[in-house]
């Protein structure tokens, strides 16, 4: 049978289509299938426990604003801005199933009492540091308190004690107990309605709407308020206790002291002139001491809840508890309260960030605490709720606040979950330094920590506008009916709801598909600090980015196989034209060439096409994936139209082969003349040029961007071997065009190059030659591969780093081709024996 396509040819075409026509539908099969696995997996994990967040106008902070991000426990503060009125509408909407506001009260001090600690009725000497700590620092208290006790008095002594402090004296009791009052430490309350919040976190809070009276409180309790305390966390303050025991006062000893006093009194000295009274008791009293001391490190302990109405003792093991140890009775007298320890509250202002142009968050110190010495990071507004008269009562009893402790809650929020927006007031993932993720930090017991801590304590909401005014709530989470995933549906209807609460003027956040992510935290005095915050919008941005990556791979599918195709059949069917041309001139009917040109192109067309898809309907029974099949049917269209184009636009043009090389450099000429396939192979180049510079550097970007939250971690994971298959066919794909479009050219020439040997051209010359052709294509279309990789990089503000990485990646390319060059150049050289003696230089 009479044929013009060699046999190479055939099988050239045969194993180049069959590798398209497999790996293009396997591959998009591929993306189809990673596409449904994202959307998959944004419906399934993207809804937490509420969906939109309601604030007051304006209510954003900065990072929301320019990052997208909130902190944890950010709820936990604020001044207010919705009323009960308002948030009553919201609640009633028939799309809500939840609406659960949050109002931050303040903070308030824990309740103000005395510990205890048993002792013999022997002079004794007691010492004491304060100190808390925020987990990297421990901060003390600058006050110097010690005690001397010389015991219960007798005939001939006096009752003395020695206090470095005036205010030790009130709350000292002797006997067989020695009591101190504890310091203060700040606990944020916040007031909640006990049935939406319940419905949104499963817990019950219906204690709160409970009356109780504890007749240890002012006027016995009818006017406290009944709050849940935080279970398992402990008040953030220890002390170094140091206990001595004390020789007795002589009885002469007793009578030059009572002369050193003023009237023979050491508190009264202690009052009016307290460096004379220090003088004293470090000349006088100092030395009784017999320095066999005892020195202890007290600590609270576990759950140690500071809104309990029990008093505090050193227990046998030497911690702080609410259980009186060995010789102490939990009704033993001495132990003092404040009736009024929640009269005075705080409240902070958020966390004012730096944005630095990186996006990396700075966080600095505003101030330092006058006790502790200890850092302040944020604004504190000290407020008074009601004031006291001449004997301690409160002047309208109406506004009195205070707490008594009804209970324990302990609202685990799930940081495993892969999409959650933060409840706002529950978050107990502490942050850790970057350079030790061992060290955990805290908040310290100094109001105005850069964490904001969980609420400490639940009140419910009737107390809100006592405490805050007529619109004491900061937010409103809620939880959207009929929705049961983030698919596109349940997308627009929140999307409308929230703009319906825009324009009744609250700011408002779709909460669903946020995410929780670790940021870098530079904290002034501390450090790098690791700190968790909450991305809204994880899930679009997955989906984003997911998207356009997408968009990437196929254009690149394209580019790398259709053009390549396009070429190829260009060349195959000019190279045609010429011999059906000879074909014409020995006398065939141009219909036999017709018939000749369909039936060899319809063997190289169709025999591949037929052979995958007997592969992909095997594959479809083994898989039940019909998607493969489908996708080569569309593209069997695509390169049998492709083909159809071709050979339309060959066989209308007219015939040329003239170089016309008066006018023109003979390089530049050649170039010109073989310009069809060189075109070929500098697409290809080009796209090889992206792959290399471009591709690497918005995989890298795409899947940082995503990778950032949990759910983008857990979708990336999902997908992260199909991208690699897909990558590894695309990178293949793209060397085997390369590879198979430069043989072609340099088969194409290689009568040219045997010409040159035989008419006696050097080594050097030849190679000389044919360099310079390839420098001047392949480096131009490397050149603007590389110029539009460095516009891209910097239209995605990337750094220029990223382009000096691709640009080396590109010589390497380069360096392959000239290899390639000097290897198929070699070869045909080869072929032909050794030189001409006189060969030309």
């Amino acid at each position: 049978m009479f044929k013009l396509f060699s046999k190479k040819i055939y099988l050239f075409m045969i194993f180049i289509l069959l590798l398209i026509f497999l790996t293009i539908p396997f591959s998009l099969s591929l993306l189809t299938d990673a596409q449904q696995q994202v959307q998959q997996g944004i419906s399934d994990f993207s809804r937490s426990t509420y969906d939109i967040l309601i604030r007051p106008a304006n209510a954003r902070t900065n990072i929301e604003e320019e990052l997208g991000l909130v902190e944890e426990n950010y709820l936990g503060i604020g001044n207010g801005g919705i009323t009960l009125e308002q948030w009553q509408e919201i609640k009633a909407h028939p799309d809500v199933d939840i609406a659960a506001p949050v109002a931050a009260i303040a903070l308030f001090n824990a309740r103000e009492r005395t510990w205890a600690i048993k002792k013999e009725d022997e002079p004794v000497y007691f010492a004491f540091t304060y100190q808390t700590s925020d987990g990297v620092h421990t901060y003390s208290d600058q006050t110097n308190y010690y005690l001397y006790d010389f015991g219960e008095p007798t005939a001939t002594q006096p009752f003395w004690i020695f206090p470095s402090k005036h205010e030790l004296i009130n709350d000292y009791f002797s006997f067989n107990i020695a009591t101190f009052l504890f310091p203060a430490s700040y606990h944020q309350v916040v007031a909640i309605d006990p049935g939406e919040e319940g419905k949104l976190v499963d817990f019950d809070f219906s204690s709160l709407n409970e009356t109780i009276y504890d007749y240890q409180t002012y006027r016995d309790g009818e006017l406290s308020v009944p709050v849940l305390s935080l279970k398992d966390v402990s008040i953030p303050i220890s002390f170094d206790l140091t206990i001595d025991q004390l020789t007795p006062l002589t009885q002469s000893e007793i009578e030059i002291l009572s002369e050193k006093f003023i009237d023979g009194n050491p508190s009264l000295t202690l009052y009016e002139e307290r460096d004379k009274y220090i003088s004293i008791v470090d000349e006088h009293i100092e030395t009784k001491r017999q320095f066999n001391q005892k020195e202890l490190l007290i600590t609270p302990d576990d759950g140690h809840s500071p809104f309990t109405q029990t008093l505090l003792f050193i227990d046998e093991d030497f911690n702080l508890s609410s259980q009186a140890g060995d010789g102490i009775t939990s009704g033993a007298p001495g132990g003092t309260y404040n009736l009024h320890s929640q009269r005075i509250g705080y409240r902070l202002a958020p966390i004012k960030y730096e944005v630095n142009a990186d996006q990396t968050l700075v966080v600095r110190q505003i101030g330092e605490d006058p006790i502790y010495e200890a850092p302040i990071y944020r604004d504190i507004e000290e407020i008074e709720f009601y004031q006291l008269d001449e004997v301690n009562q409160a002047l309208v009893d109406e506004d009195f606040i205070g707490f008594v402790e009804n209970g324990t809650f302990s609202i685990e929020e799930d940081m495993s979950t892969l999409a959650s927006a933060p409840l706002g007031i529950y978050g107990r993932e502490l942050p850790y330094l970057k350079s030790n993720p061992d060290v955990k930090l805290q908040p310290s017991a100094v109001p105005g920590s850069f964490i904001t801590t969980p609420a400490h304590g639940l009140v419910s909401l009737d107390i809100a506008e006592k405490a805050k005014g007529e619109a004491p709530i900061d937010a409103i989470r809620v939880r959207v009916g009929g929705i049961t995933g983030y698919d596109t549906d349940a997308a627009e209807k929140l999307r409308q709801l929230a703009s319906e609460w825009e324009e009744q003027g609250f700011t408002v956040d779709i909460v669903a598909g946020a995410s929780l992510q670790e940021i870098v935290v530079d904290v002034e005095g501390i450090g790098e600090v690791v700190q968790s915050f909450t991305t809204l919008g994880a899930a679009d941005t997955v989906i984003a980015s997911w998207n356009i990556l997408q968009i990437l791979l196929i254009g690149l599918y394209t580019l790398v196989a259709l053009t390549f195709l396009g070429f190829t059949f260009f060349n195959l069917v000019t190279d045609r034209q010429v011999d059906e041309q000879r074909l014409a001139i020995l006398g065939w009917e141009e219909k036999k060439i017709k018939q000749l040109r369909y039936r060899e192109w319809g063997i190289m067309l169709v025999v591949p096409f037929l052979i995958v898809t007997m592969v992909l309907f095997y594959y479809r029974y083994e898989s039940d994936n019909r998607l493969p099949l489908l996708f080569l049917f569309g593209l069997g269209v695509i390169v049998f139209g492709l083909y159809g184009i071709v050979e339309r636009l060959v066989f209308r043009r007219p015939f040329r082969r003239v170089i016309d090389t008066q006018r023109q450099n003979f390089i530049l000429a050649n170039v010109r003349f073989y310009c069809g396939y060189i075109m070929s192979a500098a697409v290809q180049i080009f796209s090889m040029t992206f792959l290399t510079s471009f591709l690497p550097v918005f995989l890298w970007g795409t899947v940082k961007n995503v990778t950032e939250t949990k759910l983008g971690t857990y979708v990336h994971g999902e997908i992260e071997g199909i991208l690699v298959i897909i990558l590894f066919i695309l990178y293949g794909l793209s060397f085997m065009t390369i590879y198979q479009s430069f043989r072609r050219m340099l088969k194409r020439r290689q009568s040219e190059l045997e010409l040159f040997v035989t008419i006696g051209w050097a080594n050097r010359k030849i190679y000389s030659y044919f360099f310079k052709e390839v420098v001047i294509w392949s480096g131009t279309t490397i050149l603007i591969g590389l110029l539009v990789n460095l516009g891209l990089i910097l239209w995605l503000n990337k750094t220029l780093s990223v382009f000096y990485l691709s640009l080396v990646g590109n010589l390497v390319i380069f360096l392959i081709i000239l290899i390639l060059t000097y290897s198929s150049i070699y070869q045909i050289i080869s072929r032909r024996g050794p030189y001409h003696e006189h060969s030309i230089k």
